[in-house]
């Protein structure tokens, strides 16, 4: 072979190996990040977690965590969390800009596989597409309907809003119950879960035959409502459904006490992050006799709710609520899904995902529905003398 034909020959080789080199660059591009190697001995979790509300929840996943690398660990690997906080004023609210923040670094730089977290509807919808993007699985103590549409990676854990609202809405015209005939409604303004589950109330209650005598909304940070309660008194409304956060919600219901507004307060999941509550006002009978809903009741007597309730009781010195038993089915999910896919492929751990039935933990789910909420039952609770108690159970 003579040069200029040995130069053709290298000239033609090395394009070979340019567009091949390139091709498989581009096939990386399309391949999800492996977030483990084989010689990884723990299973790196997020957790986003408010630092001064809701702290239950990752409580009650700490809780499943212990118990599950007491047993072997995922795929023998121990579970470890790194946890990052949304909540950068323990006055205030968390904020948008510290979830998704928190969700960057837990992605980008920690590498988890999956996100615990966030809490509150609201920053769970800002989070949803970070996780949907880098196909991590994200379970939010949130119940807001509209948090999955992030994409199939979004699964909620708790009851979600439109089975909440339509529990409600029956509960309260039950003529076994509080036989009501008129609602007014009351929900934060931007707070994507209380207007959800508002909207869901008001459907199911209309529906019924009932009618929404008033709808009204305060700000996160109010403490007077007086115009609020004024409009509302003047309705005399048979129940009151107010399904916000604390601090705001308790001190509303001390504010209508005040006033002498009779109507009966109900609630929604949020509202068990029972010792805050039921905290913030100095008086509890104010708060007596208001109804709520929540996937979890310590009174029941199933071997895995009492392990549950066992093992948190025992890592935290009292017993959980709803936003705990979130947190920890949250993660027995995770690894039951991990268990059954039997490796780190986000795809087949997302579908595992996806085909749970017949769960039991914290609480039962049944199955999810095609938009990724749990098809669970929900209990509804009653505050008398300034404690929660069971008080009903209410089947999907």
């Amino acid at each position: 072979m003579n040069i200029k034909n040995l130069f053709s020959t290298s000239v033609v080789l090395l394009a070979i190996l340019s567009v091949s080199l390139l091709g498989c660059e581009r096939i990386d591009q399309m391949i999800p990040p492996d977030t483990t190697s084989p010689t990884d001995t723990q299973l790196k979790i997020g957790v986003i977690q408010p630092s001064h509300s809701y702290t239950t929840f990752s409580q009650g996943a700490e809780t499943a965590r212990v118990q599950i690398n007491e047993n072997g660990g995922v795929l023998g690997m121990e579970v470890e969390f790194i946890i990052r906080n949304n909540q950068p004023v323990a006055g205030e609210s968390p904020t948008s800009e510290a979830s998704i923040n928190a969700a960057k670094e837990l992605i980008e730089m920690e590498n988890v596989f999956a996100l615990l977290g966030p809490v509150r509807s609201t920053m769970a919808l800002e989070v949803g597409p970070i996780a949907q993007q880098a196909q991590r699985l994200m379970l939010p103590g949130s119940s807001g309907s509209n948090v999955p549409e992030s994409g199939d990676y979004i699964f909620l854990i708790t009851v979600p809003n439109p089975f909440q609202g339509k529990v409600m809405a029956s509960f309260a015209m039950n003529p076994d119950e509080l036989n009501a005939k008129t609602a007014a409604t009351i929900y934060e303004e931007g707070d994507n879960y209380s207007i959800d589950l508002v909207q869901a109330f008001e459907a199911a209650f209309k529906e019924l035959g009932g009618q929404i005598v008033h709808s009204g909304s305060y700000a996160a940070g109010e403490t007077t409502f007086t115009t609020l309660l004024t409009d509302i008194q003047s309705t005399t409304p048979d129940v009151i459904f107010c399904p916000g956060h604390q601090p705001e919600v308790p001190l509303l219901i001390g504010k209508a006490h005040q006033a002498d507004i009779e109507a009966t307060f109900l609630g929604g999941s949020a509202w068990d992050d029972r010792e805050r509550f039921l905290s913030i006002l100095d008086s509890s009978p104010a708060l007596d006799g208001s109804y709520y809903p929540t996937n979890f009741s310590v009174a029941t007597q199933d071997a895995e709710v009492q392990a549950f309730v066992n093992g948190y009781t025992t890592l935290f010195g009292s017993a959980p609520d709803g936003i705990a038993a979130s947190g920890y089915d949250a993660m027995r999910l995770l690894a039951r899904a991990i268990e059954a896919a039997g490796m780190l492929e986000p795809v087949a751990v997302r579908d595992a995902f996806a085909a749970v039935k017949d769960y039991k933990g914290a609480t039962s789910i049944s199955h999810y529905d095609e938009n990724r909420h749990p098809v669970k039952s929900l209990a509804i609770q009653v505050i008398r003398g300034g404690n929660v108690e069971h008080y009903k159970v209410v089947a999907p």
